[in-house]
């Protein structure tokens, strides 16, 4: 992929991922001025798809599709559980959209004379660790009863 000037960010993630051999493990995707490095991560005995999405702004973007579908009669237990989560972690942020999805996303302050993708990466693994081990579960539990 050809990498722009606006684009240093995520030359500067892309360059930490092939240092750190991490690189195979994301597909790297560009949609207007997004860039967008997607991966599969273990959540419980499941797969997700996680997306970090990197653009112009002072911010850095991860998010990921927990559920699809959820039942109506489970979403006032879903949002209790959804709000339990959100306060344990207060800068990841889960959400039961408007299609009744559960998307958990979060954001990083991000520009350019400040980036650190070392920072950045090992924040994402240990948040997405996190998530996996101890709040997955709670949410699939909720959805599945």
């Amino acid at each position: 992929m050809a990498t722009y000037p606006r684009h240093k960010k995520a030359k500067l993630i892309r360059d930490f991922m092939i240092q750190t051999n991490t690189v195979s493990m994301f597909r790297e995707d560009e949609n207007d001025d997004t860039i967008f490095f997607r991966s599969i991560y273990p959540m419980g005995e499941d797969k997700r798809q996680v997306v970090i999405n990197i653009n112009d702004s002072v911010y850095l973007g991860l998010q990921s599709l927990l559920f699809q579908e959820v039942p109506m009669e489970k979403k006032e237990a879903l949002l209790n559980v959804l709000n339990e989560c959100n306060l344990e972690l207060p800068t990841v942020k889960y959400v039961l959209t408007k299609d009744q999805c559960v998307v958990v996303s979060m954001f990083f302050p991000a520009d350019e004379n400040h980036f650190n993708p070392a920072l950045i990466m090992g924040t994402v693994v240990q948040i997405l660790k996190h998530i996996s081990e101890k709040h997955y579960g709670k949410i699939k539990a909720v959805i599945e009863q």
